[in-house]
């Protein structure tokens, strides 16, 4: 009896889960939008879509989960077929490209833009900002935590190694690494 209320408790959390992905998937419909129906979603991701945002999504892409997804007004996203994204951050408010065959990975953020600011007085700001764009090319991996920023071009056939910040063009068959130093201090 036991094993059978087991069954069924997973049956039915499995259903609540594809129809929350599904209700999620909807968002990605919008008038302007191109979603092959291959398109998958994970559960537990949090998703700012608007209304007039743009998306190409490619064959067999997945959205996994726990992501972060935001597309704002008139802001393109375009996910190349066989694309594999998870527990990922996307921020566009212009236009964000990926390739196909990529894998972006845990703690991988996103950013075509950056806030405003100021000099004389000193000031940045909460809601203007410089919108840019980010061009992925194919089969890129990130590593995680991998922070990619506006105005970047990454080429095919790329690795992004873990912990690193690309804020300048990658260009095709690299391999990007965090170098870092390592200081052994006696006590």
């Amino acid at each position: 009896m036991k094993s059978i209320l087991g069954l069924i408790f997973i049956k039915l959390k499995n259903l609540v889960n594809n129809c929350i992905a599904s209700n999620q998937r909807k968002l990605f419909f919008t008038e302007k939008s191109n979603v092959h129906s291959s398109f998958k979603i994970g559960t537990d991701n949090f998703f700012d879509v608007s209304p007039t945002a743009e998306f190409q999504i490619g064959k067999n892409v997945t959205i996994n989960q726990s992501n972060f997804i935001t597309v704002k007004p008139n802001a393109r996203l375009i996910l190349g077929d066989n694309t594999y994204i998870t527990r990922a951050t996307i921020s566009c408010l212009g236009e964000i490209q990926i390739g196909e065959n990529c894998i972006l990975g845990e703690g991988m953020k996103i950013f075509d833009h950056n806030h405003q600011y100021t000099k004389e007085p000193f000031s940045v700001s909460k809601t203007d900002f410089n919108i840019g764009k980010v061009k992925m090319g194919n089969n890129v991996w990130t590593g995680a935590n991998v922070v990619i920023l506006k105005d970047v071009t990454i080429g095919d056939n790329v690795i992004l190694g873990a912990g690193c910040i690309i804020h300048k063009d990658v260009p095709s068959n690299s391999i990007i690494i965090n170098k870092q130093e390592k200081h052994i201090i006696d006590l």
